[in-house]
């Protein structure tokens, strides 16, 4: 097979995300840098150590983002995050966190997609105003450096991300946002001349949305959803539909299945998930969280997931 002709077009493509990503780096670095030249000369007024830790169990209805009843692939995997960080506040109304983190996932058959990960965040808070009712913004960058078995998804994550939100009642609050993503995965060989090999490599941006309820003082229940438009990866077998909209290649180790190959594509994800979460006490809680996500591709390729997870979170 060649791909002569789809060429230009991904040429074309690969240019103008490119000026765009260096657009939203530039005001990620911009607004990044004003967080920190605040907090560098403010005078904290407090500083409060924060600790997280969620440990559970998920399920992946479509681990490989395939199109094809064939190549789909399914899982249950353990999973467990902790952070560990500093709030700092700056004024009444401006408050620093940073943040480090680690986190894994350990799946019951596909061994090669079990991760370790480190990573650290910092989030810049400004509320507009006393009281509950108060609406607020917030930046945050985050990075982390993920390694799996399969070292063809090794690589780093950098996510931006500037939202702003509202508590309406005592029970009532939401949140709209936008973020700005990219993911390094260097070790991709190359299948296909003239193809980079580097399908795990992807960037992308979003707007998204979440709203809480609280039903009672121990029940509190979210709904929440995003639309994503950049790369996306999808493992399937050969074909022409997938080759032609793809811009990297390269064959996947992960499922124990020769015919397999990851392929990066263009496309637009749209996310809907909701979270029930019970409290145990004030410090802990037990989440179920599910959410459905549909990716939509060129060469009308649209690929579906369902996902769950069932955490125990403890924060003190």
């Amino acid at each position: 097979m060649t791909k002569q002709d789809s060429c230009p077009r991904v040429a074309d493509c690969a240019q103008a995300d490119s000026l765009r990503w260096r657009a939203y780096s530039a005001l990620a670095r911009s607004a990044l840098s004003a967080m920190f030249l605040s907090a560098a000369f403010a005078t904290p007024a407090k500083a409060e150590w924060l600790v997280d830790i969620a440990a559970g169990a998920r399920y992946d209805s479509n681990l490989t983002h395939a199109a094809r009843a064939p190549d789909v692939r399914r899982d249950f995997a353990a999973t467990f995050d902790a952070s560990a960080g500093q709030f700092l506040a700056m004024t009444g109304n401006d408050g620093v966190t940073l943040s480090a983190n680690v986190r894994g996932e350990r799946y019951v058959r596909y061994h090669e997609l079990d991760l370790a990960g480190v990573g650290a965040a910092a989030v810049y808070r400004h509320k507009f105003g006393l009281g509950w009712s108060a609406p607020w913004a917030a930046l945050t960058m985050n990075g982390s450096y993920d390694r799996y078995r399969s070292e063809v998804r090794d690589g780093a994550r950098l996510d931006a991300r500037a939202e702003v939100g509202r508590r309406f009642t005592e029970s009532v609050d939401a949140l709209v946002g936008i973020s700005c993503d990219r993911r390094y995965a260097p070790n991709g060989e190359q299948e296909v001349p003239g193809i980079p090999g580097n399908a795990f490599a992807l960037r992308g941006q979003s707007a998204y949305f979440e709203a809480g309820y609280a039903i009672s003082e121990r029940w509190l229940v979210s709904i929440n959803g995003a639309v994503r438009h950049g790369d996306v990866e999808s493992t399937s077998q050969q074909s022409i539909a997938v080759f032609l909209a793809s811009s990297a290649i390269t064959e996947d180790p992960a499922f124990h299945d020769s015919r397999l190959y990851a392929y990066r594509l263009r496309g637009t994800t749209t996310t809907l998930g909701a979270t029930l979460s019970f409290a145990l006490n004030e410090h802990s809680s037990l989440d179920l969280r599910y959410s459905y996500a549909s990716t939509r591709s060129p060469q009308d390729l649209e690929y579906r997931s369902h996902n769950a997870d069932l955490l125990f979170a403890y924060r003190f």
